[in-house]
């Protein structure tokens, strides 16, 4: 119920025409706001701006209408979305409440858990480092901070791209079960190896926190402090923190859902949201609101000129296949033909195109990225409950914006 479940339904998904945009934007001026939902679109002389950008945006009104058939499910809560065209936003959408019956709407900034999607902002961080002459991450990780069997070591690179040898979800169960996680990591060498380091792909996380003791060594400063000063700020993700403490502390916060908490209708009740992920934040314990990945989303595009090209090439460039994940997309098998691990992010060649992505899951929340740098599209999600639906809105969205696509997969999701 913590990141691991990324491994079922999570990772199984990630997981025009003539209505323009003048259209489009009367979707929002036809009458009041409401807590069920709100869609904020670009007027037509915005999207005339952009250069490229096409007028038609049929898809997008097709796409609202399963973000509304989202929202209905009984299991919804809170949902945020956001797509981008050349680098813009062209629909965000935010619907449902902060906590199930506050009455309190989600917002453009509103936090949610990021999860593993965390992995790529940790994986930049390094990356501006070692842009900046102050580590170097083809060096090995010191064996007192990455103990690995039969006295091996793995580089950071290695480290970031999931190839350290362990076993994959090395010492999860244990941290999930309370123990601590320094601890756990000085037994990683007791593990039987998957493999020698560099040589396959196992996905971890109290390995991944050593990636903390590195970057906070590197800027001088405690890692979330680093991940404030040196990408937060830079990028434009002016709410984004990191653990369930200053989660807490900001203005507006979702509250996670979980699927065995329920009241005698079935209705969903609001939890906490902490979560022993909170012991590894390279890895998982980012807090972003839909605003914030909308600006994480426009750097790693480099539409926004906020991340040197010669960083975003680093984290970008896939480091080796990774089969397992490959085997694990089921349904979406047809549309993806091979998949990579590159720095924090997952690269996928769907039908042709290469995107980046990376997915997210902690107990009661779930978030998503999913972008085309060679054309500036992405689509970001975040929302507060358990449940499949939300996991299928991207390849929806892709079957609609390439046309050709069925964009049936909230349709089987009612049919299973």
């Amino acid at each position: 119920m913590f990141s691991r479940c990324v491994l079922g339904v999570a990772a199984a998904v990630w997981a025009c025409g003539t209505a323009g945009a003048q259209h489009a934007a009367q979707v929002i001026a036809s009458g009041p706001l409401t807590t069920a939902s709100s869609a904020v679109y670009l007027s037509p002389a915005e999207i005339d701006a952009f250069s490229g950008l096409p007028r038609e945006t049929i898809y997008l009104d097709a796409f609202r209408e399963r973000l509304d058939q989202v929202m209905a499910r009984q299991e919804t809560v809170g949902l945020a979305v956001a797509v981008l065209e050349h680098g813009e936003p062209v629909l965000v959408y935010v619907g449902g409440e902060e906590a199930a019956g506050s009455g309190r709407p989600i917002r453009r900034d509103t936090l949610f858990r990021a999860a593993s999607v965390s992995k790529g902002m940790s994986a930049t961080l390094l990356a501006l480092l070692e842009h900046e002459g102050r580590l170097d991450l083809s060096q090995p990780v010191p064996n007192e901070l990455l103990p690995l069997p039969r006295g091996q070591q793995a580089n950071a690179l290695q480290l970031l791209s999931m190839r350290t040898g362990l076993p994959s979800h090395a010492m999860d169960r244990q941290m999930e079960g309370g123990q601590n996680v320094s601890l756990l990591r000085q037994r990683l060498d007791t593990l039987r190896p998957a493999c020698a380091p560099g040589e396959c792909y196992t996905y971890q996380n109290v390995a991944y926190a050593s990636l903390e003791v590195i970057a906070a060594q590197a800027a001088g400063l405690d890692f979330s402090t680093a991940l404030r000063a040196y990408l937060f700020d830079r990028v434009g993700m002016h709410t984004a923190t990191v653990g369930a403490a200053a989660m807490r502390a900001s203005d507006s916060w979702a509250r996670p859902h979980r699927r065995r908490d329920r009241d005698d209708d079935g209705n969903p009740l609001p939890g906490d949201p902490d979560t022993v992920y909170d012991s590894v934040p390279a890895a998982a314990s980012v807090n972003v609101s839909i605003d914030d990945m909308i600006a994480w989303a426009q750097a790693q595009l480099g539409t926004s000129g906020l991340l040197p090209q010669s960083v975003l090439d680093r984290v970008h460039t896939p480091q080796g296949e990774t089969p397992s994940q490959t085997r694990r997309l089921y349904r979406l098998s047809e549309r993806i033909d091979n998949t990579w691990y590159a720095l924090g992010w997952r690269v996928y060649d769907w039908n042709g195109q290469t995107l980046l992505t990376h997915s997210g899951y902690l107990s009661g929340y779930g978030a998503q990225i999913y972008m085309e740098p060679e054309t500036g599209f992405a689509y970001v999600g975040l929302w507060n409950m358990d449940g499949d639906a939300p996991w299928w809105l991207f390849p929806t969205l892709m079957d609609l914006r390439m046309v050709d696509g069925p964009a049936d997969w909230l349709d089987q999701l009612d049919e299973d």
